[in-house]
């Protein structure tokens, strides 16, 4: 097969572009592309393949012209892994032998006016600040929405009427898509493939919790979870240490005296202001017992978590070979359940039990690697290869 696999929107979708290069890569007769931009050189370790090569668009070529080289590649599947820039030049290509990534399937398939206007409404309502904030940054973000939207429902037609395919992300997501394309046009494959590392946590000498992603309350509940800590410091104190693994922007500095007053009463916190590069991100995913999933499932009237779109925690679950805890409105799938503790509003049960009983986090994180042995291209191969045809 020749496959190309386009990147030119989001440079932190690299993990998605890698597990799809990695695993058409493990048969050696295809010959993959993976086609992106200056700037994005985490993707240039994949030319270290044999059968993988990283094509970058010239300053000369507008994104147009870049765009429609790579369709006429005669290629026998291009994968589009993110369309949120560019919408005019990805909609304006007559794609052949195209496979869509849709990470956010409301946007795509169930966007109409009237959604988009209930959702303005929504954000006028909610969005607390100054004018800017909470009148400006709405109404703008509308208009844009707006225009962006006629462009994905032309490219959405052209999916349909040409039977074409789209990716998405977990078998719930699927579901959920299968009530706007027939079953056999959705392929189901992971943001990331598990590559086996050296587990650091071995010798952890209190429960380390990581929570993966810039620190966003709106998206995920930090406010719930350090007002639970605090209440419960005594259980927690010189026994717990949570990760926040990504950065905390301006927005969110709020919470940094909570983290403070926790790390007073025996907590220990890690947390930065800054972006945090890829190897230190890696080994504090490596340090952590188990990756906890704080999630908002429902962040407004469109979007769900585990149904609309799905969650990065999940899939450092995977990259790590993590287990995860998870609040129960969240829909886990079927092949993870097993690695999963599930919570009913309040989270302190599930630490405090796993503090009680340590052989608990050893036989999770046993099982958890036996489990994503079935995401590693060896084993995704197949199963995606059988989806395309």
């Amino acid at each position: 097969m020749k496959v190309a696999i386009v990147e030119i929107c989001e440079a932190n979708h690299q993990t998605a572009v890698e597990a799809l290069a990695l695993t058409y890569a493990y048969d050696c007769k295809n010959q993959v592309s993976v086609y992106t931009l200056a700037g994005f050189e985490t993707l240039d370790s994949l030319e270290n393949y044999s059968n993988i090569s990283v094509v970058k668009k010239n300053d000369e070529q507008s994104i147009h012209r870049f765009l429609k080289q790579i369709n006429d590649g005669d290629f026998d599947a291009i994968h589009l892994n993110t369309i949120s820039k560019y919408h005019s030049q990805f909609a304006n290509i007559g794609w052949k032998n195209l496979i869509i990534t849709v990470h956010n399937i409301d946007i795509w398939f169930d966007n109409p006016l009237k959604k988009q206007i209930a959702l303005l409404k929504y954000r006028l309502k909610s969005t607390k600040g100054g004018i800017k904030r909470a009148v400006y940054l709405p109404i703008k973000y509308f208009v844009r929405e707006y225009q962006r939207q006629k462009k994905r429902f032309k490219m959405v037609n052209r999916i349909i009427v040409q039977n074409q395919k789209v990716l998405v992300y977990s078998d719930n997501q699927k579901k959920f898509l299968s009530k706007y394309l027939a079953p056999e046009q959705i392929i189901v494959f992971p943001f990331c493939a598990h590559q086996p590392a050296d587990d650091l946590s071995v010798n952890n000498k209190r429960l380390r919790v990581c929570i993966p992603g810039s620190v966003d309350n709106h998206r995920r509940d930090y406010d719930g979870l350090f007002q639970m800590l605090k209440q419960n410091y005594q259980n927690y104190a010189h026994r717990l240490c949570i990760d926040l693994l990504g950065y905390i922007p301006k927005s969110e500095s709020y919470i940094i005296p909570k983290i403070t007053e926790l790390q007073k009463l025996g907590i220990q916190i890690i947390y930065s202001r800054d972006f945090i590069d890829e190897t230190t991100y890696n080994q504090r995913l490596q340090l952590c017992d188990i990756i906890l999933g704080n999630l908002k499932p429902s962040l407004n009237q469109k979007s769900k978590y585990g149904e609309t779109k799905e969650t990065g925690v999940i899939f450092n679950m995977i990259k790590a070979g993590k287990p995860g805890i998870f609040p129960d409105t969240y829909p886990i799938d079927k092949s993870l359940e097993s690695i999963c503790l599930v919570y009913h509003k309040d989270l302190h049960p599930i630490l405090s039990g796993l503090l009680t009983d340590n052989t608990q986090i050893y036989a999770l994180k046993k099982r958890t690697l036996e489990i994503v042995k079935s995401y590693e291209p060896a084993n995704l191969y197949p199963q995606l290869i059988k989806q395309l045809n």
